[in-house]
């Protein structure tokens, strides 16, 4: 299930990274997904809005008027279930991230480096990279995505983490920084 998600996106990325903590797997054919992000959110038409489609065709679905959804709404009802499937788990594995002070670490390929004259081995460029995120970065970043921060701040977060890890440099005071992770192919995460 797990092996058909490829995503750019931080958030989803840790999502996914969540999921191998899980005691007990989700349910497996989309109507009953369905079923279980209704009992989540019990209004169709914000449910319909939340995966880009409409109320009508959540209903076809539910009452099997219509045999399977197309690929885009499968895979974005399968995305909604991974980020609430098992709360508790996934807050438990983040909490021990944050006390054991554990590393995490992330696979991607985008575009990731300084902003430095033009040459230089650390002017930015796509990097096909697997690094390590050491202590603070994994608990502020599982943290800034429990309290539905941005992904332009998760991306910040993570480019500060691998600069540090990658190229030994700490974001400036004032959490300048000087880092940047743009343009992402994918990112995977792993904790």
């Amino acid at each position: 299930m797990l092996d058909r998600l490829h995503t750019d996106s931080v958030a989803e990325a840790l999502d996914i990274a969540d999921a191998h903590h899980w005691t007990r797997q989700p349910p497996r054919s989309d109507r009953a997904r369905l079923r279980f992000l209704t009992s989540h959110t019990p209004d169709l038409a914000a449910l319909a809005g939340l995966l880009n489609t409409t109320p009508r065709t959540l209903q076809h679905i539910l009452i099997r008027q219509s045999a399977t959804p197309n690929e885009a709404l499968s895979r974005a009802i399968l995305k909604e279930v991974i980020r609430l499937w098992q709360p508790r788990i996934r807050r438990r594995a983040h909490q021990n991230i944050g006390v054991h002070q554990h590393s995490m670490w992330v696979y991607f390929r985008g575009w990731f480096g300084f902003d430095v004259s033009e040459g230089s081995s650390d002017d930015g460029r796509i990097r096909l990279l697997t690094q390590p995120l050491h202590h603070p970065y994994p608990a502020r970043l599982l943290e800034a995505r429990y309290h539905g921060a941005s992904e332009q701040e998760l991306r910040s977060i993570v480019a500060d983490a691998i600069g540090e890890s990658y190229f030994g440099f700490s974001p400036g005071p004032g959490g300048l920084h000087a880092v940047r992770l743009t343009n992402v192919d994918f990112i995977e995460f792993s904790h």
